[in-house]
């Protein structure tokens, strides 16, 4: 390990101090970063939260290289606490920006903040942490909502200006990681409780096994290991996920009175798809795969099937979720850390032999092609053993993450558990008891940092709404 010089000029009561923590790396002696200070927008100051930015290296390996700034709001404890300890949450996508729930602590979440400090920071990349967006492909989306995935000249022409004021391959889990951990030195928490849904659980794994002293618990909504990273499995999981779907509303007598043969209608539509709609028979069922993620969508899949059956495909073609997505940073992860990582032909045979073909695999393959990756990560897919608690929700509907995926990785856990939600999916949108239940553990467990005592009954209850109503 490189040891810091010191400067001739450094005061003895400095070198005394030096002497007393020598062995340490020298970025350990770096100035801590900070956090800097900046007007909140209207949301965030009806909550009286502190606003402001925390800048890194752009390449953590070129500390006085380019820094970009991290967004980051804390939203404080509304007992008035100081915590030594606060909630850090890590959002999906990877592409979506952990600052959107200001609103929801603001308002329903907020006995998230009884007695703890919750802090929202973009992850770089996406939000306002110098996000990685692509104008072309969002204008596209926005025009033609059932276009055909990541068209190559569109993504080149993103790649092109993303490298422009920023190092695309400097966008990744291990950078992520470390911006993680500058943020909670800035901030001064000593230990963080990680609240982590989708991709933020392959970062919140990876920053456990990082720096696993500065974790108090952690909650994992959608597990996804490293070793899982989208979209090799993502037509076997949909799969699954329909056929669960097919078989519940043929059992369900008031679904096939109103809709039909749930598998009937998607084999028409099929068939039609070409003729009487925009979409090509690949794109409509990557509409069909993201409805199976959350429950409020799901359910409403025999409809819309019994719809498109007869040539209707308006629900189909209607614009997308309205959140903000950055694509360039979803591809800086895909591209870097999953394609480089499986036999890609193999896993497109395979998907080939679902309903839902190879075309996410092979549209983000090609991708792939024209965009900037750094060198390959040696401890990407690290699984260390852990003693943090740990909590794992599941969806036993998960189109996207299995559920047995999360006891795969609780077992690297030895105080953690795994809760399976029988009617959940990727999220648990349109249940029941979001807050009785879902929410109520999760504070529970960030009250006591013990997963083991915790009365999970009441996930067996939480219920969708009925096929083809709104919840």
């Amino acid at each position: 390990m490189r040891r810091c010089q010191t400067p001739a000029s450094m005061s003895l009561s400095k070198l005394l101090t030096l002497s007393l923590i020598a062995g340490l790396p020298c970025t350990a002696l770096a100035a801590a970063p900070a956090f800097e200070s900046r007007t909140c927008a209207a949301g965030p100051q009806r909550v009286n939260a502190r606003c402001g930015v925390v800048y890194v290296p752009e390449n953590p390996a070129q500390r006085h290289g380019r820094k970009i700034g991290l967004n980051v709001i804390v939203l404080p404890a509304l007992d008035g606490a100081r915590p030594k300890h606060a909630q850090y949450d890590l959002e999906g996508g990877p592409g979506f920006a952990a600052t959107d729930f200001v609103d929801f602590y603001a308002g329903e979440g907020a006995p998230y903040r009884a007695h703890r400090d919750i802090v929202l920071a973009d992850m770089r990349g996406t939000g306002a942490s110098n996000p990685l967006r692509c104008a072309g492909l969002e204008e596209r989306a926005k025009r033609q909502p059932g276009a055909p995935m990541y068209p190559r000249d569109l993504v080149a022409e993103c790649a092109q200006q993303s490298r422009v004021a920023s190092d695309p391959a400097q966008y990744t889990t291990a950078a992520a990681t470390a911006d993680v951990e500058a943020i909670r030195r800035a901030l001064g928490y000593e230990q963080l409780d990680l609240n982590a849904i989708s991709y933020g659980t392959t970062l919140a794994l990876r920053y456990i096994a990082e720096y696993p002293r500065r974790v108090r618990s952690a909650v994992f909504m959608g597990t996804v290991p490293a070793s899982k990273t989208p979209p090799r499995f993502h037509a076997a999981a949909a799969d699954a996920a329909l056929a669960a779907l097919i078989a519940e509303c043929a059992a369900d007598t008031g679904c096939t009175a109103r809709f039909g043969d749930t598998a009937a209608n998607l084999a028409a539509a099929r068939a039609r798809v070409s003729e009487a709609s925009d979409l090509t028979a690949a794109t409509f069922m990557e509409r069909v795969r993201t409805a199976l993620y959350a429950p409020v969508t799901r359910v409403k899949l025999p409809a819309a099937l019994a719809h498109a059956a007869h040539g209707d495909f308006r629900d189909f073609t209607a614009p997308g979720q309205q959140r903000v997505f950055a694509d360039g940073l979803y591809l800086s992860i895909t591209c870097a850390e999953s394609f480089p990582f499986f036999d890609v032909d193999a896993a497109v045979a395979q998907a080939r032999a679902t309903s839902f073909g190879a075309y996410r695999l092979e549209a983000q393959r090609a991708a792939c092609a024209s965009w900037s990756t750094g060198p390959r990560d040696a401890r990407l897919l690290l699984e260390p053993e852990s003693d943090v608690p740990a909590l794992f929700l599941a969806g036993a509907l998960d189109p996207v993450a299995p559920a047995d995926w999360a006891g795969e990785a609780a077992r690297r856990f030895t105080r953690g558990r795994v809760v399976i939600a029988p009617h959940g999916a990727h999220v648990f949108d349109g249940l029941s008891g979001l807050d009785t239940c879902l929410d109520a553990t999760i504070i529970r467990f960030f009250d006591t940092a013990n997963a083991r005592g915790l009365d999970d009954s009441c996930f067996n209850d939480m219920r969708p709404p009925s096929f083809g109503v709104d919840p």
